[in-house]
């Protein structure tokens, strides 16, 4: 059944600290935290989704967990199941599948499978892994390691009843091509595509440049080709994220989520949608909720 979810990330503004990572010289990674207040805890978040916006599945992104163990994810789980709330997704950023040795490969691939063992336990639908950077080149070859690691991760997830998904999320991977040149090499039954509305270029670094604080001049910026790509991947997305911004600094819109919504809407979607707030300005419960508002009246017949 297709499902309307909230994002953790909508919330990340007082769900406490993101749990990063950052790549070192010699290839491995070193764990940061960038400190966030801590206003209410996943549970609450998703109790609060139930009686605030009157939605009863979440996405909970990885990033925002403060500990994979088992303990931790087994008393989420007995919370979310008291609620009423289940989980649709989980988005994992860590690791690097495209880049490095087959050694450092193999070392990100358990990492992600410790956090599929999450997802699992929550009851998870879906999980979502980055690709990394594509080697440089991008032939056949190059990508044979990434595809090896899409192809053993997803029979990890199809083993625990979920289906993988890659994301445009950055980078060479918000292209159509590449995602869906990804999508064939591996099999469409083994890998499914993750469609953020809000992440093509030249919005998802405007978008980024906000969070982190830094200026970006968006005068002259071409926002077009962003709904050209979501009219390419919305006919064979696996699920959507409906993002949403604040408005560009002439007023526009920076991303118009009504005319992406239709777009989608117009391709014949019947899928799940994941709310995702990622703007600085206001209350962000109240522009949650004007995302679900949006995305309830594009697609009313989500449950």
């Amino acid at each position: 059944m297709s499902t309307l979810a909230v994002s953790s990330f909508s919330l990340h503004r007082i769900l406490g600290p993101l749990h990063l990572e950052r790549q070192t010289a010699d290839g491995g990674f070193e764990e940061f935290e960038l400190p966030l207040p801590r206003e209410h805890s996943l549970e609450e978040f998703a109790v609060l989704v139930r009686d605030r916006l009157g939605v009863t599945a979440v996405e909970l992104c990885q990033i925002q967990f403060d500990s994979s163990s088992q303990p931790r994810a087994e008393a989420l789980a007995s919370a979310l199941k008291a609620s009423g709330v289940r989980v649709l997704t989980v988005p994992i950023d860590i690791g690097d599948l495209a880049g490095g040795s087959d050694s450092a490969r193999e070392r990100d691939m358990a990492r992600i499978e410790r956090w599929f063992a999450v997802a699992h336990r929550l009851g998870a639908r879906y999980v979502r892994v980055n690709t990394g950077s594509p080697v440089s080149g991008g032939t056949a070859e190059d990508r044979s390691g990434l595809i090896a690691s899409l192809r053993a991760l997803a029979v990890t997830a199809e083993r625990d009843g979920m289906r993988l998904l890659v994301e445009n999320h950055g980078g060479p991977d918000s292209h159509p091509d590449f995602l869906l040149g990804l999508r064939a090499e591996v099999g469409p039954e083994h890998l499914g595509i993750l469609l953020d509305l809000g992440n093509f270029e030249p919005v998802a670094t405007i978008g980024h440049a906000r969070l982190t604080g830094k200026s970006f001049d968006e005068a002259g910026v071409d926002r077009e080709p962003v709904y050209e790509h979501i009219a390419r991947l919305a006919p064979v997305a696996d699920l959507v994220h409906a993002k949403a911004y604040d408005p560009a600094s002439d007023g526009s819109p920076l991303l118009d989520l009504d005319r992406a919504l239709g777009i989608v809407a117009a391709s014949g979607y019947e899928g799940s949608i994941s709310v995702e707030w990622e703007g600085i300005e206001g209350d962000p419960w109240t522009r949650t909720a004007e995302t679900v508002a949006a995305v309830r009246a594009a697609f009313p017949n989500l449950a």
